[in-house]
């Protein structure tokens, strides 16, 4: 099976709210999600990519599909699997039911 490229999208962009709602699938928030816990770690990652995904729903005008108990959840998930210098297609590989299942038991 092949693993699909990772999204088009950069801590940049999703930071300043420059995102396709209409391209900002599920793999994308993972993907996203991803990102931050590799480069600013467990904590501050869960906390700066849940500030910059409120200050995206808000400006799109989506508030009411934020779920913080979902986010900091998958966000848990993420960093809890993630692996030091793993890149997206391997961590993808490895944790396909965060994408396109329900989240499995460790």
């Amino acid at each position: 099976m092949s693993i699909p490229a990772p999204p088009d999208i950069t801590l940049e962009q999703f930071e300043r709210g420059d995102v396709d709602p209409a391209r900002f699938d599920h793999e994308a928030h993972v993907y996203v999600g991803w990102l931050y816990v590799s480069r600013f770690g467990r904590r501050d990652g869960i906390e700066r990519f849940d500030a910059a995904l409120r200050r995206l729903v808000a400006k799109i005008g989506a508030e009411s599909k934020y779920n913080a108990m979902i986010t900091w959840l998958f966000l848990v998930l993420i960093a809890d699997r993630a692996r030091q210098g793993e890149d997206w297609t391997d961590f993808r590989s490895r944790n396909s039911d965060l994408i396109e299942d329900r989240p499995r038991a460790a």
